[in-house]
């Protein structure tokens, strides 16, 4: 019954493979990052059990890392930095086609001890990336809420030292309500000297 429930031999291709209780315990899992899917910025994984058996087939599982909105410079360094790299991913909601995870590069230190990179948080710190709102029910759970926190500390980072998307949003929208403003008020002017000229044209009756 124990060894059913850990699931040491299983190797997840599909999001619905994944145990509920696997969510629910925010059970790590390990992985090798094959490919990015450059359309949705999912990471197409190839999940390693706790007991890998080679003759088992290998798919790619569809991840994708929650609560982050991948720019188009974020999918190039998920490409650079992210493929061909082991991840530890944990796994905090299902949906049909993707499984949404708070993902962790794995990296090697000097002295050979293991380090784990938030991918997420880096995404948006380095401006490479954006929060998403989150829905229920996530926006309920304490656990997600504190990597979520993370995440919007991250995006403060990255605004304040004028990086990312939002920052250079901000300026082009500010500047497109100006040029809005002063093309309403010169068509208000133009109506106005247009009524004044027609109104000083002399009536042509005709004879």
């Amino acid at each position: 019954m124990a060894i059913r429930k850990v699931r040491p031999f299983s190797k997840f291709k599909r999001p619905g493979d994944i145990p509920n209780h696997f969510i629910q315990e925010r059970r790590e899992l390990t992985g090798l990052v094959k490919r990015i899917d450059p359309n949705g910025g999912l990471l197409l994984v190839e999940h390693k059990p706790l007991l890998d058996i080679s003759w088992i087939s290998s798919g790619q599982l569809p991840i994708r890392i929650s609560g982050v909105k991948v720019a188009g410079l974020g999918l190039n360094w998920l490409q650079a930095i992210v493929v061909g790299n082991q991840i530890k991913f944990i796994p905090v909601a299902k949906d049909p086609n993707f499984l949404q995870c708070e993902v962790l590069l794995v990296q090697n230190t000097k002295d050979k001890k293991e380090d784990l990179l938030n991918v997420g948080e880096r995404l948006i710190k380095i401006g490479f990336g954006q929060t998403e709102p989150v829905q229920p029910p996530l926006s309920f759970d304490p656990r997600f809420l504190i990597y979520y926190k993370r995440l919007q500390k991250a995006e403060s980072i990255a605004l304040r030292n004028k990086l990312g998307l939002k920052y250079y949003i901000k300026p082009a929208k500010s500047a497109l309500s100006v040029l809005i403003g002063n093309l309403r008020e010169l068509s208000e002017r133009f109506s106005q000297t247009t009524r004044k000229h027609i109104k000083n044209v002399p009536n042509i009756s005709s004879t």
